[in-house]
């Protein structure tokens, strides 16, 4: 495996890592919205616990990180705010490393040339 090959599979298993617990957090909000809409507690819908379950340890890890003035209940706001950043700065590093690649350049000047590029999978 190349460099950029390399760089990229540890980036989009980064992106993976995030995102999983991203979506369960925003899964939860809407659980959460919809049950409160229907006059139901959240804690009795047995999906808002399991995308609960799923992001505990993230909720749990921004408790150590933020004040204490910080309430419970704003974790997971906290949480889905701080795993956005990393997903977004991983898919703009993934965008980076994709275009200063070797390949990436002569794509663009075969373009310019308009000659046929060649390849060679750096």
């Amino acid at each position: 495996m190349n460099d950029l090959q390399s760089t990229l599979f540890w980036l989009r298993l980064v992106q993976l890592l995030l995102a999983i617990p991203l979506l369960a957090l925003a899964g939860q909000g809407i659980v959460h919205v919809l049950t409160r809409l229907f006059g139901q507690d959240p804690n009795a819908n047995f999906f808002y616990r399991l995308l609960e379950t799923i992001a505990s340890p993230f909720t749990r890890a921004c408790r150590y990180i933020t004040p204490k003035f910080v309430a419970d209940r704003h974790l997971p706001l906290v949480a889905l705010s701080l795993l956005g950043v990393g997903y977004v700065w991983t898919m703009l590093a993934i965008g980076n490393a994709c275009m200063d690649s070797e390949d990436f350049r002569e794509g663009r000047q075969a373009f310019m040339e308009k000659r046929k590029p060649q390849f060679r999978g750096r």
